[in-house]
């Protein structure tokens, strides 16, 4: 890709975000003097270049926030973006912690580290946790399309609109690639695809991204499957669309758990009811069109890309300390201050600042800075 077409790129890239609304406050508000002194420094190079389609919501949402400052940051975490939150005079190593293993937490064993992780936001986090309330749940995110990973709330418009019309195509859509939990998928692509209870639509071959949204829409009930890790893409994706999903127990939660036959419709942990709820929810109109509703707020509210990110940047307001009373002062001098963004109050109404490519002596790839 030459220069100018990067360029237009990234244009389209930041109108995209420009024009998608702010959240909601779902997890409380932030006040633009909250933010005075505060700067998030943000690594240049990650430790896994794919890495970004994981934390370029955060990125995206916390730059419309607040001043993001892309620098050399040393990444030797595994499955992990280490970023910093300086507050004042303080300095707060924060882990963001994208890998499908449930068991692989680094606060408390970063031993090689002569500034110890603060907080870390783990997303699949494990049910029950790691005894150590310093390690909280991080969410999740819809995966990768042509413009990034925040920007499926664009993309889900038009299916949200077409499945509002509720003319289904099919009872039960899954899509699903055998490379990941290859023993659960096929045992239950089998048990959909041999039956005649309700009409499956879906198997294991791969679609686009808004091909994929629109058989979402097509579907009266979505079957979610584990890959990688328990949590995958789909699901994110599911919700964004607003869809009666119907999976196994996940195994790790999210900020704000999902509530089995709410939000979700959990199957036994076998999967043996599978066939038996996707018929239900096929026939009882009114409970799965509440699920349905209640999926698509649940992502504006928790997922949406400004949503969670507010999460991120709330937790770390109210548990990493303040800066003392010396460097509150020097953030208040106009020499100090000089050169940083304006906080911004992300009050009702509040359309967000337009969000333009960080000014980085780095290569910005999909929103990230990257250097390779």
């Amino acid at each position: 890709m030459n220069g100018l077409s990067k360029r237009m790129r990234g244009a389209a890239k930041g109108a995209l975000f420009a024009l998608q609304p702010p959240a909601r406050d779902a997890f409380g508000h932030i006040d633009s003097s909250e933010l005075r002194g505060v700067v998030i420094r943000w690594p240049a190079v990650l430790e896994w270049t794919p890495a970004k389609i994981w934390v370029e919501p955060l990125f995206r949402g916390l730059s419309a926030r607040m001043q993001v400052i892309v620098d050399d940051i040393p990444q030797r975490l595994k499955g992990t973006v280490v970023v910093e939150f300086c507050r004042g005079d303080r300095v707060h190593r924060v882990s963001l912690n994208y890998s499908d293993d449930p068991d692989l937490v680094h606060l408390g064993k970063d031993d090689r580290s002569s500034s110890p992780l603060a907080l870390e936001f783990k997303m699949q986090f494990r049910n029950g946790g790691y005894g150590n309330d310093s390690i909280l749940p991080g969410g999740f995110v819809p995966g990768a399309s042509a413009f990034g990973s925040a920007c499926i709330g664009w993309y889900a418009r038009r299916a949200r609109q077409l499945r509002d019309r509720r003319q289904f195509d099919y009872d039960v859509y899954g899509r699903f690639g055998l490379g990941f939990a290859t023993e659960i998928r096929t045992r239950a692509l089998q048990t959909l695809q041999n039956q005649s209870r309700v009409h499956f639509y879906g198997g294991a071959t791969k679609v686009n991204f808004r091909e994929f949204l629109r058989e979402i829409a097509g579907a009266r009930v979505c079957l979610d499957l584990p890959g990688n890790g328990p949590f995958c893409f789909r699901l994110v994706n599911y919700l964004a669309v607003g869809a009666c999903v119907i999976s196994p127990p996940h195994g790790v939660s999210m900020p704000v758990p999902l509530v089995d036959r709410t939000h979700i419709v959990y199957t036994r942990p076998d999967m043996s009811d599978v066939l038996d709820l996707c018929e239900q929810y096929v026939n009882d109109e009114a409970a799965r069109e509440a699920v349905v509703s209640a999926s698509r707020d649940y992502y504006r509210r928790n997922l949406y890309w400004r949503s969670l990110s507010d999460y991120y940047l709330r937790t770390m307001l109210d548990r990493l300390p303040p800066a003392t009373a010396a460097a509150s002062a020097r953030d208040r001098s106009p020499v100090y201050r000089a050169g940083h963004s304006p906080a911004v109050d992300a009050g009702p109404g509040w359309q967000g600042p337009p969000i333009a490519p960080l000014h980085a002596p780095h290569d910005l790839k999909g929103g990230i800075a990257l250097k390779n």
